[in-house]
């Protein structure tokens, strides 16, 4: 059974009350954001359960489903799209592989590698978790005051991080 929390603006206003000093002159966006990510992650976790995915296992089929068809990339162009230790990838892969849902097939420009390829089963899956997921996000999203406005800020708000990062 879930644990119920206290409500974030409960936390907030406790937090001013009590410990002032930790929220004089601070906004509340990266706590928002940190709890909202909570909700979501909540909420996929969930659906990748009842699916028999971890959530790394299903950012890496999306990262193969992203790729152009047939779907099918090195293990370092895999690696370089998603946040895994190369030991970690290697896991991923070999349980994905158990499942039937890649494959390994030679590299035909590289004889010392293999590709790593979804299969047609991992292809119909990762596309019906998605379809779901995004439902199930929609139901979130439409509880967003001007949903428009704020997904156009915060994707304002990230490409500037990432465009500082790169510099």
């Amino acid at each position: 059974m879930p644990r119920e929390r206290i409500s974030f603006t409960e936390l907030f206003d406790s937090s001013k009350q009590h410990w002032p000093e930790s929220t004089e002159g601070v906004s509340s966006i990266a706590p928002a954001i940190y709890r909202l990510h909570e909700h979501l992650s909540t909420l996929a976790d969930g659906l990748f359960k009842q699916y028999s995915l971890q959530g790394a296992e299903f950012e890496t089929l999306c990262a193969l489903r992203n790729s152009p068809e047939p779907y099918r990339i090195t293990p370092t162009e895999l690696y370089r799209k998603l946040l895994v230790s190369s030991g970690g990838m290697t896991k991923i892969l070999v349980r994905l592989e158990d499942k039937g849902l890649i494959e390994r097939p030679a590299n035909p420009e590289d004889a010392r590698s293999r590709l790593v390829a979804l299969t047609a089963k991992g292809k119909a899956l990762i596309e019906e978790v998605t379809e779901h997921l995004l439902q199930q996000e929609a139901v979130l999203i439409e509880k967003a005051v001007q949903s428009d406005q704020l997904e156009q800020l915060l994707m304002q708000w990230l490409e500037n991080l990432e465009d500082a990062h790169k510099a």
